[in-house]
């Protein structure tokens, strides 16, 4: 009998729980949705760009062999610093002094000979000339009286056609003779020819042209440092054979360093030269530099995205580091962080908190009275946590934070205190 009273009394007790757990669950939904609040905050709102960039060096040059030959005295290291005109190495070219010598001993020749073409042919040697002529004419003389000779006899009968024809050969060469002795004693009388000058000066410019370029070879086997620098990567080395254009080592002024960044395209529309930014790094500590955009690549490149699904599109960007540098070294990776927009005491909210409308207005959903409201605001710039409110809110309101998608114009919301963490207050 007790046992049957125990459980008459528990099947009381569960059905007296359950109805106050009904009425309980009842009570809350009548008081409505349970919401995270907060209200819109004014304070600098400042939009930025992180990336990260690597450390390069903006006066750069590599040095190259201008002649050919066995590269001496070349001691310098990487790291070493060297002066603008310091010789740095010599190529050895001992065969340019021969050649010199040589050229200058036919440009001597040269001028010699110019200076007889120009002065033409002396006294004696026109004399001689004709003299030559004089000769050739007695010759031809003695050959012209012999043939009319020999013709006589043939036509009389007592010579031979062929004895005729041997006294017509002498002839005719003793003619020839006589003209081209005749030429050249013309040509004595006639002075210098312009072709002849022309020719002995056209070949010393030549040969001025093969020492100029020797005396030049000689000069460049001489390798100078042309500006300031570090060494930051040689090429060769002392006592190798190089040839003309070689690459012997490469020079760098480490007091000038760059940052280059990519940027993505959808943020380089909010960049502009002389943007400020700031650059962190491991190598820095706790060091920040202040740094400013000096170019924006005028192209974009578009590559595969590292997971291979899809591509990137970004754009060179190079900052101008300010301050010590004496902690950053070419190659080295630093973050980097550009100020875009810097706005004082603006009023903003969470940036989850905005929410497009289906028409693509902006509200964002308010607490009034325990009742949910749909604000139509306009928003400007924003940051990775907060969006400011340029119009809409009066900084008063009671913010639904996170809101969900079960929320909908008018319905009943229970705010819940400690929103205010959730907009950084």
């Amino acid at each position: 009998m007790k046992k049957r009273w125990w459980i008459i009394g528990s099947v009381v007790v569960l059905l007296g729980a359950g109805f106050v757990g009904i009425n309980m669950m009842g009570s809350q939904q009548a008081m409505g949705m349970p919401v995270n609040i907060g209200a819109p905050t004014k304070s600098v709102l400042e939009s930025k760009i992180l990336t990260s960039g690597i450390v390069t060096v903006e006066d750069k040059q590599k040095q190259y062999a201008n002649v050919t030959g066995t590269l001496r005295e070349f001691v310098v290291k990487e790291g070493d610093k060297v002066k603008k005109g310091q010789v740095i190495a010599k190529i050895d070219t001992s065969d340019v002094d021969g050649r010199l010598l040589d050229l200058e001993a036919q440009m001597e020749v040269a001028k010699a000979n110019l200076a007889k073409a120009q002065i033409g042919a002396e006294p004696e040697e026109v004399a001689q000339e004709r003299e030559r002529v004089n000769q050739a004419q007695r010759e031809y003389d003695a050959a012209k009286r012999e043939y009319d000779r020999i013709q006589q006899l043939f036509a009389s009968g007592a010579s031979t056609q062929q004895e005729l024809d041997k006294a017509k050969s002498v002839l005719d060469n003793a003619q020839s003779s006589l003209n081209v002795t005749k030429q050249q004693f013309a040509l004595k009388q006639k002075g210098p020819r312009k072709e002849d000058i022309a020719a002995q000066q056209a070949q010393i410019n030549k040969l001025a042209v093969e020492r100029s370029q020797l005396e030049k070879e000689r000069v460049q086997s001489v390798l100078v440092a042309p500006m300031d620098g570090t060494v930051i990567g040689v090429a060769a080395e002392n006592g190798q054979y190089v040839s003309k254009g070689t690459e012997i080592l490469t020079l760098a002024n480490l007091n000038n360093l760059l940052i280059q960044a990519d940027i993505n395209e959808s943020d380089v529309g909010k960049l502009k030269i002389g943007q400020s930014a700031t650059i962190e790094g491991i190598t820095l500590g706790k060091q920040l530099l202040n740094a400013q955009i000096t170019r924006i690549a005028p192209i974009a490149t578009t590559t595969q995205s590292s997971s291979g699904q899809g591509e990137k599109t970004r754009v060179k960007v190079i900052l101008k580091p300010q301050g010590d540098l004496s902690a950053l070294k070419p190659g080295f990776h630093v973050d980097i962080n550009i100020m875009v927009e810097k706005i004082e005491n603006a009023l903003q909210v969470p940036i989850e908190s905005v929410q497009q409308d289906a028409d693509g207005s902006t509200f964002i959903w308010i607490s009034a009275d325990g009742i949910a409201k749909k604000q139509k605001v306009v928003t400007g710039t924003e940051n990775e946590l907060f969006s400011h409110i340029k119009s809409g809110l009066s900084g008063d309101e009671q913010i639904i934070l996170g809101p969900v998608d079960a929320l909908s114009e008018g319905a009943a919301v229970m705010p819940i205190s400690g929103g205010a963490a959730a907009l950084g207050m």
